[in-house]
């Protein structure tokens, strides 16, 4: 019984021990299972956790794009390069600034990618129907590729030559494409160079042909400085003109100059002293000319050129007889029609008695009978012989005293000779290339007469005996002092009539003295006919230019009154017919009403003449003179922005071949 006892004991043992193991497994077992459970809850959160992360960094990702995509069409016109040119902040768009995706040039145009920048942004919306193109080959030739609705403002251009009218639509590129073509509806483009720039385009049709580095730009597989560029749409070019514009009123409107005697006091620009004395001919020597054959601002340039010669030698004028003037005397649009007597007289369209106090000046008849004896001048030119053309007084004088052919648009008058100019500091070597440089040398210089002969030369060639040209660049002085000595005689001494002034005053103010802008739309008589255009487009071209409703005075030979009923939608209009009744009781010729209009033109605040028209560009140097608030250079048929930054490219290039352009030394040099 013992032992049978003890067995049973120790298999009680036993089996407590076993069932302790056992608890203590099932714990352990337990316990690791919770650890395991542990583990993989924490593995699960983790894991989402990394998935949440991703998805916000994605999320932020796409609105730190989208706000950038959003900002680079509206928030500024700054060049992306380290350039140290100023730039321009522009305020927002208007809300609802639509987004944009992006598109890619094919590789085989060679646009090039910048680092970290998305190659184009191209607005899928409802924008304005616009594009641009690029071509392989200069000229817009060869291969092309078209990209429409733009909206870029991150890339930079190589050389290229650009086909598009000024201030298209487009976008900034980078890459070696050999020309670009761009449209589209009231946008710009604007020129900021890493390195110097130049514009160049033909100033008879307003295209840009060229943008070229300073380096020069001939071969566009070379790789020049960039030159920037950048294309803004039409929504942000609103939003500046509400900003600059919609806050404000024009100055000049909200009390505008209307008494006649304070508008007349103002654009009388001369600075004539009271009482001056004629000035005297130092010898018996004598610059002679004969009347241009083209129209009145043509004859007005060969009278200054003649001017001019005989204020350079010091010598006495000697003016041509009277005659019949073309467009005024007679041709297709004579003006006005109260007239009969067939000629004209340079005294009825300069004030001859202020240029002879500063100039000997005698009229053909005067020099006659001054001078028949002495230099063999004949016996028929005597009595009233020379009140009127005279075909005979031309060929004598012609056969006697030879010509100057010096054109200049061909040559170049310099002083006091071609080498003392040269070796001057004043030298200008813009001006003096493309032509041969002349001089009154001791020769020339001793003859009694030196002569120009005007549309008749020996053998009918008229081009080298016309002098059409800038008057400031027809003459290169090595002394800046007698430069300047010039252009205040020529501001004091060459000016129409005063009863011209005195009838324009009283028309001017009606509408307030640069209360106003103006426009010159030549159309009928023009030979150039590329630059004729629609108002509507006159509309849409100057418009960033314009307040608001602002009046404007057209100078127009366009008969059909209608023509201009787009501008009258945005603009009170006023015409000659509007303002002629105001100058009753001034007696002046329906000769002069060109003149008079290009005088009421200079009155406006702003501007904006006919491309290649004599008529306009006297009007800007009148306004240079005048101190108008705007001296700037602007042609209907050219599309401006509003941005001085931008529109300062399309101010013309003075050249010694551009005389349909003012050169802004004749005023800002006499400041």
């Amino acid at each position: 019984p013992v032992h049978s006892g003890s067995g049973s004991a120790s298999m009680r043992r036993s089996s407590k021990l076993r069932g302790d193991k056992s608890k203590r497994f099932r714990r352990k077992f337990l316990n690791s299972k919770s650890w395991l459970r542990c583990s993989a809850l924490q593995l699960m959160v983790a894991f989402f956790g990394c998935a949440l992360i991703g998805l916000a960094c994605f999320l932020g990702f796409l609105i730190v794009e989208f706000s950038s995509s959003s900002s680079s069409s509206s928030s500024s016109i700054a060049s992306p390069s380290s350039s140290s040119s100023p730039r321009t902040a522009l305020p927002k768009p208007p809300s609802g600034s639509r987004p944009t995706v992006t598109a890619k040039l094919p590789q085989s145009m060679g646009v090039q990618r910048a680092k970290g920048k998305k190659e184009f942004k191209v607005n899928r919306k409802a924008w304005p129907k616009q594009s641009v193109t690029l071509y392989e080959k200069p000229g817009c030739r060869g291969k092309s590729y078209t990209v429409d609705n733009l909206n870029i403002e991150q890339k930079c251009a190589r050389c290229f030559d650009v086909c598009g009218k000024k201030y298209p639509t487009g976008e900034e590129l980078q890459g070696h494409f050999g020309s670009v073509k761009a449209s589209g509806d009231r946008t710009i483009v604007s020129l900021w160079a890493v390195c110097k720039g130049t514009w160049t385009y033909p100033a008879d049709d307003g295209f840009l042909t060229s943008v070229t580095t300073e380096d020069g730009c001939h071969d566009i597989n070379m790789n020049w400085p960039p030159v920037h560029l950048q294309f803004h749409l039409k929504d942000t070019m609103d939003a500046v003109r509400q900003s600059q514009e919609s806050s404000r009123d024009n100055p000049y409107a909200v009390n505008p100059i209307t008494d006649p005697k304070e508008v007349l006091e103002k654009i009388s620009y001369w600075k004539l002293p009271k009482g001056v004395t004629p000035a005297q001919s130092p010898s018996n020597r004598y610059v002679t000319f004969l009347k241009d054959c083209g129209g009145f601002n043509n004859i007005r340039m060969g009278f200054e050129y003649a001017v001019l010669m005989a204020w350079v030698t010091g010598r006495t004028l000697v003016l041509p007889p009277p005659e019949g003037w073309y467009l005024i005397d007679y041709g297709p649009i004579k003006r006005g029609g109260s007239y009969s007597k067939g000629v004209t007289d340079f005294k009825e369209f300069f004030d001859i008695e202020h240029l002879k106090n500063g100039l000997p000046v005698i009229t053909a008849a005067e020099f006659y009978e001054r001078e028949k004896d002495r230099l063999g001048l004949g016996s028929n030119f005597g009595g009233n012989a020379l009140e009127t053309k005279n075909v005979a007084w031309k060929q004598m004088l012609f056969q006697k005293f030879g010509g100057q052919p010096w054109s200049p648009l061909q040559r170049v008058v310099l002083d006091p000779s071609v080498s003392v100019y040269l070796a001057s500091e004043n030298k200008r070597e813009d001006l003096l290339k493309n032509k041969s440089p002349v001089e009154f040398d001791a020769k020339l210089l001793s003859q009694d007469v030196i002569h120009f002969p005007s549309c008749h030369g020996p053998n009918g060639d008229q081009g080298i005996y016309r002098y059409l040209g800038q008057i400031a660049n027809s003459v290169l002085f090595a002394d800046k002092k007698r430069e300047i000595q010039f252009k205040a005689f020529w501001r004091d001494h060459i000016h129409y009539p005063r009863v011209v002034f005195e009838a324009a005053a009283k028309m001017i103010a009606k509408m307030g003295l640069f209360a106003y802008s103006a426009v010159h739309i030549r159309r009928n008589d023009l030979q150039y006919k590329e630059v004729f255009q629609n108002a509507q487009k006159t509309v849409q071209n100057i418009e960033a230019l314009l307040y608001p409703g602002e009046p404007l005075y057209l100078a127009t030979d366009e008969t059909n009154d209608g023509f201009f009923d787009a501008i009258r939608e945005k603009h009170k209009v006023y015409q000659w017919k509007d303002v002629v009744n105001e100058a009753q009781g001034v007696p002046y010729s329906d000769k002069v009403i060109n003149i008079l209009e290009q005088t009421i033109c200079a009155g406006g605040r702003r501007f904006f003449g006919t491309q290649k028209s004599t008529f306009t560009s006297y009007i800007f140097r009148m306004r240079g003179y005048i101190g108008a608030p705007d001296t700037n250079q602007y042609w209907h048929n050219i599309r401006y922005t509003g941005l001085e930054d931008v529109d300062r490219f399309a101010q013309p290039k003075i050249t010694g071949h551009n005389y349909m352009a003012e050169d802004r030394g004749m005023w800002e040099d006499l400041r």
